[in-house]
């Protein structure tokens, strides 16, 4: 016996053929039309994408525009907005006001030139 795979035979067909091959002659021929029919379907394929990629787009430019123009007048309020004078809120910084404090709670001494009245709320 040989090294090899004993179990192995190989078969000729009566032309000296592999019968691994395929012997129609018509198959070459289908197999160059099947891989053209695939380029054109890619190549279709491929061109209603860019059509739908060109609608995309358009959409997208116009909602940009929409932002730019947003933005712009928001920076232009920004812009005025610092402009004006700063209005104070709450109580007047140069006014005086007469606080009871008589039976209040206190630190320090009483006759102190300047009195801090600290108001809470516990709730």
């Amino acid at each position: 016996m040989s090294k090899g795979n004993s179990r192995l035979k190989t078969v000729e067909l009566p032309n000296g053929e592999s019968p691994m091959q395929d012997s129609s002659p018509g198959s070459s021929r289908w197999m160059g039309l099947a891989i053209v029919g695939g380029l054109a379907a890619l190549i279709v394929f491929g061109y209603l994408t860019l059509l739908e990629m060109r609608g995309i787009h358009g959409v997208l430019d116009a909602r940009l525009d929409q932002i730019d123009t947003r933005l712009a007048q928001l920076s232009t309020k920004i812009e005025q907005a610092g402009t004006r004078p700063v209005e104070r809120s709450g109580p007047d910084p140069n006014r005086v006001y007469a606080i009871k404090t008589d039976g209040a709670p206190f630190k320090g001494p009483a006759a102190a030139p300047i009195t801090i009245a600290e108001f809470s709320d516990f709730q």
